[in-house]
């Protein structure tokens, strides 16, 4: 399953690449609820950064129809987090173009480890998250917008939460990270 377009977890430095434990629902702040005052172009590197969280945001959606094959147990997580990463998605593509930034398309496949257990579903899941978590942080940094900053924020809070309770419903200690998006 691999894509000259993607990888499962696009890095910060690659270009255009909380709930409750019991449910998957992103934070109130998790689809940007700001957009460039007036069509107001976005500096180029918020462009970029928000380019990589984008491509993370793909990746996920992509890789959690992936997931839920190997984690039938948890399929209402997994569906609320794949629905929070579509969202989140959506909304990131939208504010790239009202920033007039091009968003790019997401690959037709992305490299991913092989999958054959629970276990290796909760490894992806895992990097996804983290991958996700640093992206966002990267966003957080690149603009003193008060409405951006929510937003990374939210994307930030989200794949901590995120990554929690997917390791919690596989009973896997610790369940946080201190940073979360800080390797």
């Amino acid at each position: 399953m691999s894509s000259p377009q993607g990888s499962a977890t696009p890095t910060p430095d690659e270009p255009g690449t909380s709930a409750p434990p019991s449910t998957a629902a992103p934070s109130a702040g998790s689809a940007p609820a700001t957009t460039p005052a007036a069509g107001k172009p976005l500096n180029p590197a918020l462009l970029k950064a928000l380019g990589v969280a984008l491509s993370c945001e793909q990746a996920a959606v992509w890789c959690y129809g992936l997931i839920a094959a190997y984690l039938p147990d948890d399929l209402d997580l997994i569906s609320g987090i794949e629905a929070g990463h579509l969202a989140r998605r959506d909304a990131t593509a939208a504010l790239i173009t009202a920033g007039r930034g091009k968003a790019t398309p997401p690959a037709a496949a992305y490299d991913v480890p092989a999958l054959s257990t629970p276990a290796s579903a909760r490894a992806l899941a895992a990097t996804l998250e983290n991958g996700c978590a640093a992206a966002w942080r990267t966003v957080l940094g690149s603009t003193d917008d008060t409405g951006l900053r929510t937003t990374a924020l939210a994307g930030l809070s989200d794949s901590a939460v995120w990554l929690t309770q997917i390791k919690l419903a596989g009973k896997i200690s610790p369940s946080t990270v201190p940073f979360p998006g800080q390797s």
